[in-house]
């Protein structure tokens, strides 16, 4: 089952291309992150602490390190006074980034997408398939759910999954409930 189609699933899972103003926007933060940011030991960490904050302040999600748009490196890396240089996607270590999103998270107030979000989706889902909307737009109202309740959204992959998890079980309480009723 598709729910997405192959660009939206690309769009979803990159970075929001920002303009000058949205970076503005984005990547002007409050002074407990900034400082947070200028603590971090190589400037790699800075700049990509900064990025991942600014990426989440504007969709609730975190990106891989290799999909950051050069042009949001170039003004994070200038708002610190560093070169742009010192970021490579690669060298950003999983760990390092995993302690930073903890961070944002932190910051934000919002719960890491993990077992007991995925439960608390998953019935969500179930409540709309039963009301038997399209899969785009349960799609759509999961992101809305994790936001309103505050919690890390996904990947796109990740939330499909659920998605048609849900959906196969409505179909087969439906199958199974038209076996029930069968002579």
């Amino acid at each position: 089952m598709r729910i997405l189609t192959a660009n939206e699933q690309q769009a979803f899972d990159k970075p929001p291309l920002f303009d000058h103003r949205d970076r503005k926007k984005y990547f002007d933060l409050p002074k407990r992150l900034m400082d947070s940011a200028k603590s971090l030991r190589t400037p790699g960490g800075q700049i990509g602490f900064l990025l991942m904050c600014g990426y989440f302040k504007a969709t609730r999600r975190f990106y891989q390190p290799r999909d950051f748009h050069e042009r949001d490196i170039e003004a994070v890396a200038r708002m610190l006074g560093l070169p742009s240089a010192g970021f490579i996607p690669d060298a950003y270590a999983k760990q390092t980034r995993q302690r930073h999103q903890k961070i944002i998270l932190d910051f934000h107030g919002f719960t890491p997408f993990g077992q007991s979000t995925s439960d608390a989706l998953a019935i969500e889902i179930a409540t709309m398939a039963r009301t038997h909307l399209k899969a785009r737009l349960i799609f759509d109202r999961c992101v809305d759910f994790l936001i309103q309740n505050r919690m890390q959204v996904p990947s796109s992959y990740r939330l499909n999954d659920l998605i048609r998890v849900g959906l196969h079980d409505r179909k087969a309480e439906l199958i199974a409930l038209m076996d029930s009723v069968a002579p």
